[in-house]
């Protein structure tokens, strides 16, 4: 009966901590804090300190094992294997979880909650060897270690915060480890029974309010603005820190507490450990409770918060109950007393010591790894101190994809140092081979590189990037390498698989590498894993991607670009078909058109960075009108609404479709960035610009992004003005502190090269002084904002920095234009908004999306064109791809069959985009596509002839970039 007693007595600790932490997580999973008002009302503080009596009690679970560190010795060693298995299940469940409804901060129970299940099943499995040899030291040995930890933990909480040697904000195993000494600790010390409970308890009490009010204090951070007071910020909404001393005392004081109450220290049965363990899978993967319970939480939000606490308690000691019950049948199905015999030392020596030749493989791969990533980091220690301990899952994936190399030559030769030696040394190559190609062309190896193998002249022009000497250095190392290998093999000739083991790890690499040939596919697993591990591709900024993904895992993610979908119907004749049928448009369209071509224009695609009129943003107010010169111009020529493919970014795709005249939403899934993943490497690539004799670039920043300098190459540009080296700017002043080059001096550089050139002339300018971040770069801001677009006074403070920045736009657009007037040639120019700042946080995109993708452009001419003061019919919407056939109505230029057929795209078709609600993300892979008609409706139904247009434009666009190139051989983009 006292065994009863005992056991009962700690599983009721366990039962209360699992109560409150799965309590807690489905508060934080229903959005409960987040429907509170803000630091008011009695629910608000309730659920405040619900939350961190969860934290306490989570704290408390390395403690408990401590102290009950004998009793893991045996029976419950299986429950280690029973949560690994649910642990892959919680994985497999959340790639599939999509329905989110709380943000992703607000979402999680404790911060950095990752490395919690590792954590606690490494003491399960290592606690009772670290326990046995504690427990030998003696207790005076044993309280000075404890001793000098807490000493030293509390002491270097106050002086580095003790963001050192792995104790983090989560529950990393150094912390886990060392709550887990003071369980033991408090288990074997006979003074905790000698400590008056009359003291203990009421001091518990008070440090438990204590430590919450602290909590409080340092999560909910608020700072001081001399322009908005004292600024509250949503910090609170996010995971509690686990790595507060307070709260850990507190933990520590409760055990204490509850060791002083027992007279006996009793084992923890093995349901009780697995729903220890559970505790931390649900705080890992809330999504799957969010994804499985959404047909309550979207009602819940109307609901009284005293209705959702009983729900929620209800739900409570249902999932209790039900994983208990489960736990238990698992339990009685296992043959708990063989594997209570393992010898658990013995199986960590063999998976340890016997295959240290597979961990010095990975070990080796590791490193070269870490090197490498740390070379394209320039050798910058922080940053590779930033890779090691924050991309740690990156460079485990690099990893795993050189171990499924290796994994394949195993399979198929059987001989472990040709296999690990081999693929060791080819990997060895593969980086010194991606640092030339970055040190020449500022781009690491792409799948498409691979086809210049196959080609003698490539190969000879890939083999003048190095020195003869390198070469030979490289051939020597390899026969060096390949006599090691022999060596070794030779005298350690004991690895061999057998059959079935080669075949099944095969398959298994086969299957893991070809993978990423879906990668970009948005609803694949392997997709969702490599978002779920933040993989970057970066696709406009390959270098960059590098940097963070490593050369592998970023050439693998290349893999899977497929340019455009083959459309019904493409054939030979069918697009000969085509160039007829377009040819006779064109005759029909020139028999009103007055001049044959571009002699003697100028024209200026003028992309403005993230303009967009804040006016016309949903839910916000702005005190003044900062454009007025540019809502004066839009009264007098061509303008209106530009539907973007972005939000906050994406620059170079409107960029490409205004130039190409080509949709992106008829390119592939896989293909996000045509600058970075398409136009390097066509045969031939075709703009308007191609109608003018001399062509003019002008960016003043960086030429890395986006790949411009060989995109403006490829489409034939004589001159690129940038801040790097080649074609110098002129113009370069700054506004006020802004880091960002001024759109008066982008202007001054576009009007020098007007005036210095005669002939017909394209230029191409994409400015960069509204580009984010929207600090306080000026010194003031004379335009206010109200409204509930922003959710806090820090973007409030943004969308008014970025307002006085287009403030200034304005005013150099009309100087611009003033100086136009003055140019005795014909200048038209093109002049859009790429995107919305991402800065309007108060909006829904699944609300607002359409209002928060719409831009404005115009299209005007100075008074010596024939653009000028022109206002075409249809202007009210349109899309950056519409552009070019809009400049040439407006200026009345005859049309080649190609713009034939972009004439009729943009007079018969409403405006097409990207889905612009399906979120803010840019430069990831394509979603579903919209149409949109000239009031700005959504258009879900085309008529057979619209029908009809569009898939002669998808036929075009396929020839023109992915197909065989039948319309380019046959004079289709020509008069």
């Amino acid at each position: 009966m006292k065994r009863h007693t005992g056991m009962h007595q700690w599983n009721k600790i366990v039962i209360l901590i699992n109560f409150l932490v799965v309590f807690s997580t489905l508060i934080v999973t229903f959005g409960m804090f987040e429907q509170q008002p803000y630091m008011k009302g009695f629910v608000f503080w309730i659920i405040w300190i619900i939350k961190n009596c969860a934290v306490i009690g989570s704290l408390g679970i390395p403690i408990l094992l401590g102290m009950h560190s004998q009793s893991l010795k045996g029976k419950n060693k299986i429950v280690v294997i029973i949560l690994s298995l649910v642990w892959i299940i919680m994985m497999i469940v959340n790639l599939f979880s999509t329905q989110i409804f709380t943000t992703q901060g607000s979402l999680y129970l404790i911060k950095n909650i990752g490395s919690g299940l590792v954590s606690y099943l490494a003491l399960m499995l290592f606690g009772p060897i670290i326990s046995q040899y504690l427990r030998s030291l003696g207790l005076v040995k044993l309280r000075k270690i404890t001793g000098g930890m807490v000493i030293i933990y509390f002491v270097s909480y106050l002086t580095f915060g003790t963001k050192w040697m792995g104790v983090f904000n989560g529950p990393t195993i150094i912390l886990l480890m060392g709550l887990f000494l003071i369980g033991i600790w408090i288990s074997v010390d006979p003074v905790i029974q000698r400590l008056r409970y009359s003291i203990l308890a009421p001091g518990t009490g008070v440090l438990l309010l204590i430590s919450i009010v602290a909590s409080w204090m340092n999560t909910n951070v608020v700072a001081y603005d001399p322009h908005h007071g004292l600024t509250t910020t949503v910090h609170y909404l996010d995971g509690i820190s686990f790595n507060q001393p307070l709260l850990v005392a507190v933990s520590i004081m409760i055990m204490v507490l509850v060791q002083r109450l027992s007279k006996k220290s009793r084992d923890l049965s093995p349901a009780s450990t697995g729903l220890l363990g559970i505790n931390f899978l649900l705080m890992m993967y809330p999504q799957v409770f969010a994804t499985g319970l959404s047909f309550l939480i979207k009602p819940a939000v109307n609901w009284n918060p005293i209705v959702t606490f009983g729900v929620l308690l209800i739900l409570t000691v249902i999932f209790n109950s039900l994983m208990f019950a489960l736990i238990q049948l698992l339990l009685k199905f296992v043959k708990v007393k063989k594997v209570a015999k393992t010898q658990w030392l013995a199986l960590f020596k063999k998976v340890t010591i016997g295959l240290w030749r597979t961990w010095l493989f990975i070990v080796i791969a590791w490193i070269m790894t870490v090197i490498s990533m740390w070379q394209l980091w320039g050798w910058k220690l922080n940053m590779i101190q930033w890779v090691v301990l924050h991309r740690e899952l990156i460079i485990f994936i690099n990893v795993l994809m050189i171990y499924l190399v290796f994994a394949i030559l195993m399979s198929i030769f059987n001989r472990y140092w040709w296999a690990s030696i081999a693929t060791l040394t080819s990997y060895a190559i593969w980086l010194l081979v991606n640092v030339v190609k970055i040190a020449s062309r500022n781009e690491p190896v792409l799948p498409v590189d691979t086809s210049m193998v196959t080609s003698l002249s490539s190969i000879n022009d890939l083999l003048k990037l190095v020195s003869t000497m390198a070469i030979g250095g490289a051939v020597a190392i390899m026969i060096i390498m390949i006599v090691i290998a022999g060596l070794v093999q030779h005298f350690d000739d004991v690895i061999r698989w057998g059959r079935t083991k080669r075949i099944i790890m095969l398959l298994i690499s086969v299957v893991l590498l070809g993978s990423f040939s879906v990668a970009n596919h948005p609803d694949t697993i392997v997709a969702k894993g490599l978002s779920a591990a933040k993989d970057k591709p970066y696709f406009y900024s390959q270098l960059r991607a590098a940097k963070l993904n490593g050369t592998v895992l970023q050439f693998a993610n290349n893999i899977d670009v497929t340019v455009m979908k083959q459309p019904v119907g493409y054939s030979k004749k069918a697009m000969l078909d085509l160039q007829k049928k377009y040819q006779g448009q064109a005759q029909q369209i020139n028999k009103t058109r007055q001049h044959d071509d571009m002699k003697n224009q100028t024209v200026v695609f003028a992309l403005s960075e993230s303009f967009a009129d804040p006016a016309d943003v949903p839910n916000l107010k702005v005190n003044g009108d900062p454009i007025p010169y540019i809502h004066e111009l839009e009264k007098s020529t061509t303008s209106g609404k530009m539907i973007s493919s972005g939000y906050g970014g994406g620059t170079a795709n409107m960029e490409y479709q205004a130039l190409t005249s080509l949709s992106m939403t008829n390119f592939s899934p896989t293909l996000p960035t045509p600058y970075s993943q398409l136009v390097p490497y066509q045969d031939q690539t075709f703009a308007i610009s191609d109608m003018f004799d001399y062509r003019v670039a002008i960016h003043p920043f960086t030429a890395n992004l986006y790949n411009r300098k060989q995109v403006y190459s490829k489409l034939g540009f004589d001159k690129f003005y940038h801040l790097q080296d080649g074609d110098k700017l002129s113009y370069t002043a700054k506004i006020q502190n802004s880091p960002y080059i001024s759109d008066a001096s982008a202007y001054s550089q576009t009007l020098k090269e007007i005036t210095d050139h005669s002939g017909s002339q394209f230029i191409n300018l994409v400015t960069m002084q509204n580009h984010m971040p929207f600090d306080n770069y000026y010194e003031k801001t004379d335009y206010s904002v109200s409204g509930t677009a922003y959710l806090d006074a820090e973007h409030k403070k943004n969308i008014e920095n970025y307002i006085q920045g287009i403030h200034y736009t304005d005013d150099a657009l009309k100087e611009f234009n003033q100086q136009l007037d003055e140019v005795k040639k014909p200048v038209t120019v093109v002049w859009y908004g790429d995107h919305l700042p991402g800065i309007y946080n108060g909006d829904s995109m699944h609300q607002y999306g359409l209002q928060l993708h719409a831009t404005d452009y115009l299209i005007y001419g100075n008074q010596a064109s024939s653009a000028h003061n022109v206002k075409l019919a249809k202007h009210q919407v349109v899309s950056p791809n519409d552009f070019a056939a809009m400049l040439l109505k407006q200026m009345s230029v005859k049309v080649s069959p190609y713009y034939a057929l972009l004439t009729k795209v943009y007079e018969d078709l409403p405006a097409m985009s990207l889905n612009p609600f399906d979120g803010a993300s840019n430069n990831t892979a394509n979603g579903s596509s919209i149409m949109v008609d000239d009031n700005q409706h959504l258009v879900s139904k085309l008529n057979k002839k619209q029908k009809q247009l569009l898939h002669d434009y998808q036929l075009v666009q396929y020839d023109l970039t992915a197909g065989k190139g039948y319309l380019a051989q046959h004079g289709f983009m020509s008069h």
